[in-house]
């Protein structure tokens, strides 16, 4: 075998170094998070065969690495009852210590494996992705064990993560709409977002509102703009946008908050889409809560397509009892996400989308 070691910022670009030398078919052996000159820096080993092995015959009794995977998914979710997968997976998290008991390593692995299974089940992630991360798994058959596979499965779930970086600079002035459906804490990201551009990035700030529905909502706006020593706007009706934006024509950021809308109000959607059709925004970003159902999240980012949105920002990570649908949509839709928040402290909980630490998340509800 070919091992090589890769060092780069992050783990993504160490894996895509990989690929890029060894190919497809190169598996990760290990990763470790070094430092140089103050810097934090992750070091990738990988490896692959320079020979291709002979086929080995299939004893009778004896199924493939992806057999068996097939086997435990038909064994955990597809002709077993819910009430049994339910109490089986209790069963392996009140007794863990049975899960020890290596009667030979492949049983130790089956038994992990399953777990893994158990574990993206409970995390409510959706059945095909779960399949996905299985399949990817199989790459790594040589290299499982009993200790490692939780890690390998976060790796291979971090590899399916979208995620988009929010460049800001002063020299590049920004226009940056939020939209979304009532009650998803627009506002709340809006201003932890403008107190992070303008505290630490020392950028000059301007916030316009069109949210002149709701009540209360150009109050809680101008609350914080008036603690926070930030500009806010208002505009009453589509056609003030062009003059505002100008009258902010020396700010290096404008973020605009929208009225929040229910995805099933064609009409109210389209009432939005008229404030914002008359400026260049920048970046448009729909706010999802983690606390909403697959469905209803899936059908919000469909309807909201009409606002050429390019990215996605989960809130109430806190809330949620799990967050599995944060991959699902992902791979659903293929859009990345920006921002994850996990709390209502201004600028405090809100944190840029980073693959490795969503998958975390998402596996063990780590942030």
């Amino acid at each position: 075998m070919q091992i090589k070691k890769y060092t780069a910022a992050t783990l993504r670009e160490a894996t895509n170094m990989m690929k890029e030398e060894l190919g497809s078919d190169a598996v990760i052996l290990s990763t470790r998070v070094i430092e140089k000159n103050q810097k934090k820096f992750y070091e990738l080993t990988a490896g692959i065969e320079k020979f291709i092995e002979p086929k080995q015959p299939i004893e009778p009794n004896k199924l493939s690495f992806l057999e068996e995977l097939a086997k435990v998914s038909k064994e955990l979710s597809i002709e077993k009852n819910e009430k049994v997968n339910q109490r089986k997976l209790k069963e392996t998290y009140k007794q863990p210590e049975t899960l020890k008991t290596k009667k030979s390593p492949s049983k130790s692995i089956d038994e992990a494996l399953k777990k893994v299974v158990y574990n993206l089940k409970d995390k409510e992630v959706q059945k095909n992705v779960i399949v996905s991360i299985m399949e990817q798994m199989k790459k790594y058959k040589n290299f499982l064990q009993y200790d490692n596979v939780d890690n390998y499965a976060k790796m291979c779930l971090s590899s399916m993560i979208l995620t988009k970086n929010f460049d800001i600079k002063p020299s590049q002035k920004k226009i940056v709409a939020l939209i979304g459906s009532t009650g998803v804490g627009k506002t709340t990201t809006i201003a932890k977002l403008a107190l992070i551009a303008k505290m630490i990035h020392k950028l000059n700030v301007g916030l316009i509102s069109i949210d002149t529905f709701r009540l209360g909502a150009i109050d809680q706006l101008q609350s914080f703009a008036d603690v926070s020593q930030i500009d806010l706007l208002v505009a009453y009706t589509p056609d003030e946008m062009p003059s505002l934006i100008k009258r902010f024509s020396k700010k290096d950021i404008i973020f605009i908050d929208t009225v929040g809308r229910s995805q099933n109000r064609t009409e109210q959607l389209k009432q939005n889409l008229e404030f914002l059709n008359q400026v260049n925004i920048d970046e448009t970003l729909l706010v999802i809560s983690s606390t909403s159902s697959y469905r209803t999240i899936l059908d919000t980012v469909n309807k909201f397509r009409v606002f050429n949105y390019n990215g996605l920002i989960f809130t109430k990570t806190d809330e949620a009892p799990v967050l599995g649908n944060i991959i699902n949509i992902i791979t659903k839709t293929g859009v990345p996400v920006s921002f994850i928040t996990n709390g209502q402290v201004i600028p405090d909980d809100i944190v840029a989308a980073d693959s490795e630490n969503l998958s975390d998340l998402i596996y063990n509800g780590n942030l």
